[in-house]
């Protein structure tokens, strides 16, 4: 049984626009000055009922009973959006900054923070509210990766092996940036602009049928052409939010393209394909090839990374890979 809501409404009779505000995301008692609703289904669709009023705080009481009862989503209205956003940019930024929060735990906290806002992504990908936040949370990922390098060991550390589009795109967001900001002077707005395209690298899939994306053995002919539509899909469910920039569209378009021309969608090659779509790519592999899936068993990250370099070498970069190797590599400075 869901927690009493505050206020109780037949339903809303003016049409408004609701987005999801993942518990994740939402720290206790740190100053949540926003309007909270609960999502209740109903015949006639979704109905919100407000549950915290912009004046009351979000307390740990009230995190704890919303997951006992199993919310793990609250939402915000449109005109809320905006403090929302303002609302985790500030609360990751602060508990990055903070010297009471153990580096592990950091990182726990921006793993889920990052994993819930890329769900409510795949659920809401016309959001702008939801692709901003996400923004937000990718430009502190950034700055953290880059200020402290040894954050990448401990985010990986987090990488769950048991394969979902949520946690495989964090995990390419995360090994993507670690690359990108040691192959080379990339500037942090650059790296940061890139990112979002290695997080939603895949939200295409969001387009494909649920069937065929959760298919768990080959695809037929025709299932594979439905699934090789992903990348263009995600493009053209990207390409209108303004925080999305042309390198991090071309990253998402890219992604499946591999040095012998025989990727998809558009079959380039070599350097036809741009350094940030390689390294994505890269990393998209290694994280699928350590992922385990109810038709392949996880492989450990030294065995992936011996099978991209024994087969794969004509596909892959391969000075990206020896840099994978580099960094996560048995001898490297971040083991798996």
């Amino acid at each position: 049984m869901y927690p009493a809501p505050l206020i109780q409404p037949a339903a809303e009779r003016i049409k408004r626009i609701f987005h999801p505000a993942p518990l994740a995301t939402l720290r206790p008692d740190s100053g949540a000055h926003f309007e909270l609703y609960l999502a209740m289904p109903t015949r006639d669709g979704v109905h919100y009922l407000l549950y915290k009023a912009a004046d009351i705080e979000f307390t740990e009481k009230k995190r704890l009973e919303l997951m006992e009862n199993g919310v793990s989503t609250l939402y915000v209205s449109d005109q809320d959006g905006g403090a929302y956003c303002h609302f985790v940019d500030r609360t990751v930024g602060e508990m990055l900054a903070s010297d009471r929060i153990a580096p592990k735990e950091k990182s726990q906290i921006l793993y889920e923070t990052s994993r819930s806002l890329v769900k409510s992504a795949f659920e809401r990908p016309e959001s702008p509210l939801t692709v901003s936040t996400n923004q937000r949370v990718v430009t502190h990922t950034v700055s953290a990766i880059a200020a402290e390098r040894s954050l990448l060991r401990t985010l990986v550390s987090m990488f769950t092996f048991d394969y979902s589009l949520y946690s495989h795109s964090v995990h390419v967001s995360v090994l993507g940036t670690g690359l990108l900001l040691e192959a080379g002077s990339w500037p942090q707005d650059d790296v940061r602009d890139v990112a979002m395209g290695f997080l939603l690298h895949d939200i295409g899939k969001c387009r494909v049928p649920p069937d065929i994306v959760r298919k768990p053995g080959l695809l037929s002919p025709w299932e594979a052409k439905q699934m090789e539509r992903h990348p263009e899909h995600g493009v053209g469910l990207m390409q209108h939010h303004e925080v999305m920039r042309p390198r991090a569209l071309e990253v998402i378009h890219g992604h499946h393209e591999l040095l012998d021309n025989s990727g998809y969608p558009r079959h380039l090659g070599g350097l036809n394909i741009p350094i940030e779509t390689r390294v994505c790519t890269v990393a998209d592999v290694f994280d699928a090839l350590t992922s385990h899936r109810v038709y392949k068993p996880a492989l450990s990250g030294h065995d992936a990374l011996r099978l991209m370099l024994d087969r794969m070498s004509d596909k892959l970069d391969d000075e990206i890979l020896h840099l994978l190797i580099h960094r996560l590599g048995p001898n490297g400075r971040h083991p798996v």
